[in-house]
């Protein structure tokens, strides 16, 4: 839906005191949870991976009374109030500098038949929400698959907006062209999760009439047509401006041919504007 919160951080000189890098991912779950608590008709997740797998983070959700969901991928093999070993079976949380215990539901997902010559992927996944039935567990296990759009989207922003290669001369320039970066590698990855998962949506849903006018021009060398073509047929368009081939095996387009195709067709689009605007002048 597009980004939240985005925290500005670097690590200090070695000479200097700083704070423990874990602190984020704990202040990041206090920020939705305060989110949660203004949509209380909204289900919040906040979804970490393996660095997420904090105590502390778990013990603020508890204080909070869970105001929002947490989901994490599981990094220590922690020992229960019982004595066993956390992976032994669902466990409750010995309590931990004098906070109380804490219940979570553990969930092992591992790939029974990995690709040959691959290696099998294992997720060990802890939460707060109960699991008593498969349907129940499956869900929690694409909650954690939807973690990786923050993979995809850090790429975008990271090698399509080529945000590390930035040279202000000042902080505060860096952190509004970071703003202005983010919300382009946000419309990316929406036309690539929508391209895919929503084919069928006319393309002006996302798409400003002249962005998809004039990519079609160009594609086709014709008018465009009245009514706007499918979404996925259009982010197909696109992509091919930036080398996707659209095969029958290519599968859908990535980020990095639709940024590259982007990037013309705003070109494109800037031309059918002021071609617009010239002959109406003359008109």
């Amino acid at each position: 839906m597009g980004v939240l919160d985005a925290w500005i951080w670097a690590r200090k000189p070695k000479d200097q005191p700083d704070i423990k890098e874990s602190t984020r991912w704990v202040e990041g779950y206090e920020i939705v949870a305060d989110l949660a608590e203004t949509v209380p008709d909204t289900r919040l997740v906040y979804v970490a991976d393996r660095e997420g797998d904090l105590r502390a983070l778990m013990d603020a959700a508890a204080r909070r009374g869970h105001s929002a969901d947490w989901l994490v991928r599981a990094k220590h093999d922690r020992h229960t109030a019982d004595g066993d070993k956390l992976w032994d079976r669902v466990v409750t949380l010995p309590k931990y500098k004098g906070a109380p215990d804490v219940t979570v539901t553990a969930i092992l997902a591992r790939e029974e038949h990995p690709p040959a010559g691959e290696k099998a992927i294992e997720w060990r996944l802890l939460t707060n929400r109960t699991a008593e039935t498969l349907e129940q567990v499956v869900e929690l296990i694409d909650w954690y698959r939807r973690r990786w759009l923050v993979e995809i989207f850090f790429r975008i922003w990271k090698s399509g907006c080529r945000v590390e290669a930035l040279q202000l001369g000042t902080l505060e320039r860096l952190e509004r062209a970071l703003v202005i970066y983010l919300i382009i590698a946000w419309r990316i990855l929406h036309l690539v999760t929508w391209g895919r998962d929503c084919p069928n949506l006319p393309c002006d849903v996302v798409f400003d009439p002249e962005e998809w006018q004039a990519a079609w021009i160009v594609a086709h060398r014709r008018p465009p047509p009245d009514t706007p073509p499918p979404l996925g047929q259009m982010v197909r368009l696109i992509a091919g401006f930036g080398g996707f081939l659209g095969r029958k095996h290519d599968g859908h387009p990535g980020p990095k041919a639709i940024w590259e195709g982007m990037q013309k067709v705003r070109a494109f689009a800037i031309a059918f504007e002021a071609r617009q605007v010239a002959y109406a002048e003359d008109g």
